[in-house]
């Protein structure tokens, strides 16, 4: 009886180790699809002047639709009155979403600015906001990497841990 509630524990702390990992990705994933989303705006609105109402209409991502922030933001095409869909949006897709508080800053920040200047102003700010994500995507791919082998690591010492203090 100690041997499998041994094993029970190894192969929870294991698994609670992976789990870690596994969001991690998530949140790389995340960035990812989020830059996507960032320069597809800002082709819009540079080469095609997409209205912002039907701009997301077109753009398609996985990640971006399983978190259900693409949904939120085609939702309000219809209305009357457009209002700031894109907080709203990162408000309502919050749960769902794995990023860093830097991260959703930096994304909220975008739609801020989006149909809201000139041409050159708004297109200057897209870049800016583009830059600054890949900076943070780059930072995320070396500590993701590292939290990565940390957090299987970490699981794999407690499940051990807890094995050999239960038998």
């Amino acid at each position: 009886m100690r041997l499998a509630g041994a094993f029970v524990m190894f192969l929870f702390f294991t698994l609670l180790g992976g789990y870690g990992g596994e969001r991690e990705k998530k949140r790389l994933a995340e960035c990812e699809a989020f830059l996507a989303l960032f320069e597809y705006i800002k082709n819009q609105v540079n080469f095609f002047l997409t209205p912002t109402k039907v701009m997301y209409r077109n753009f398609a991502n996985d990640v971006l639709e399983e978190c259900g922030f693409l949904p939120a933001l085609r939702s309000h095409e219809n209305d009357a009155v457009y209002h700031d869909i894109w907080r709203s949006a990162l408000v309502s897709s919050a749960k769902s979403l794995h990023l860093t508080e830097k991260q959703r800053t930096l994304i909220a920040d975008f739609g801020d600015c989006i149909g809201k200047t000139n041409g050159e102003i708004q297109s200057n700010s897209f870049d800016y906001y583009i830059a600054e994500l890949r900076q943070e995507i780059e930072k995320e791919k070396i500590e993701g990497a590292k939290n990565v082998k940390l957090y299987r690591t970490l699981g794999l010492a407690a499940g051990a841990c807890a094995a050999i203090l239960i038998i």
